[in-house]
């Protein structure tokens, strides 16, 4: 089992991460983990169920757009949103996608 190190922070997630997430690229919706969601600078919804009770899941389910706050990629700092349409990167980004590259080789 691998250990975490280095300076690691808990992620702020201002939006339920259980619903269905959704981000809109190219005029079609996408489904997204909830740490590219929170990063993602363009539309965003979520669809969940209306109310849960005792467990239980109560239908219809509810889609809304979601206007939370952008959060740059693997951090909790707050950036402007200005409706790029792509996720706002990082410097962990970059590290986290120079390892993938490099797994892949």
């Amino acid at each position: 089992m691998a250990e975490k190190t280095g300076d690691l922070i808990k992620l702020q997630f201002d939006f339920n991460t259980a619903g269905c997430l959704e981000i809109k690229l190219n005029g079609t919706w996408f489904r997204a983990t909830a740490t590219d969601f929170r990063s993602f600078d363009g539309k965003r919804r979520i669809t969940e169920p209306e109310y849960i009770e005792k467990g239980i899941v109560h239908v219809p389910l509810v889609t809304y757009d979601y206007t939370g706050p952008v959060y740059m990629y693997g951090t909790n700092k707050e950036v402007e949103q200005i409706d790029e349409g792509k996720i706002v990167t990082s410097a962990y980004w970059e590290t986290q996608r120079g390892n993938s590259e490099k797994r892949r080789r």
